[in-house]
């Protein structure tokens, strides 16, 4: 999955418009870099206030910053990761299988299971197939419930993708990109005279 990029910065048209008075270029990389900052706390906020159920911390290891320059004054905030195991999702046993707090309540999956795996992963999984299969193993009979499958929930991407955390970050940016600019252009503007 290539994740998704939120874009925090001025490019094309809309950089070249701008006066330029010295000092321009470091501050502004420098405002663009603190919103990109605020926007990746932001989105784990806006991200678990949508409903989803994850660990912060899940969600901000998968938020990739790159820092604006000087040069390139853009900063991307890259969100990247694979559907999240559903057992980062609350799950919890139960006599018809197992329950889960993905987004917006608790969800039942029948049937289902979570089992510790000899490489120690602990994981929620279904059996595939209709049933049992008989095994020798060591001249002595044993029945298996193998293959099972393990379940995922959304990715972190499609969290970040989500309308409404879409809708608060662009607010976030619009509101206090302006005012972060103007706070380094008067710092900047001090420091030189």
């Amino acid at each position: 999955m290539p994740g998704l990029t939120v874009h925090v910065g001025l490019t094309g048209n809309a950089a070249d418009a701008l006066p330029r008075p010295a000092g321009f270029t470091r501050a502004m990389s420098r405002a663009v870099n603190k919103t990109a900052m605020q926007t990746r706390t932001a989105a784990v906020r806006e991200v678990r206030a949508a409903g989803y159920n994850l660990k912060a911390s899940t969600v901000r290891k998968a938020l990739a910053l790159t820092r604006a320059r000087p040069a390139s004054p853009v900063a991307t905030l890259k969100a990247r990761g694979a559907p999240v195991p559903l057992i980062e999702y609350d799950a919890r046993p139960t006599n018809a299988g197992v329950t889960v707090r993905v987004k917006n309540g608790r969800k039942p999956i029948r049937h289902a299971f979570i089992a510790t795996m000899d490489s120690g992963h602990t994981g929620v999984f279904v059996r595939i197939g209709t049933g049992h299969k008989r095994l020798w193993k060591r001249g002595r009979s044993r029945w298996s419930g193998l293959p099972i499958r393990e379940l995922f929930g959304p990715s972190i991407p499609d969290a970040v993708g989500n309308a409404a955390v879409q809708a608060a970050l662009t607010r976030l940016v619009g509101r206090k990109f302006p005012a972060i600019l103007a706070h380094e252009m008067e710092w900047e503007a001090k420091k030189r005279g």
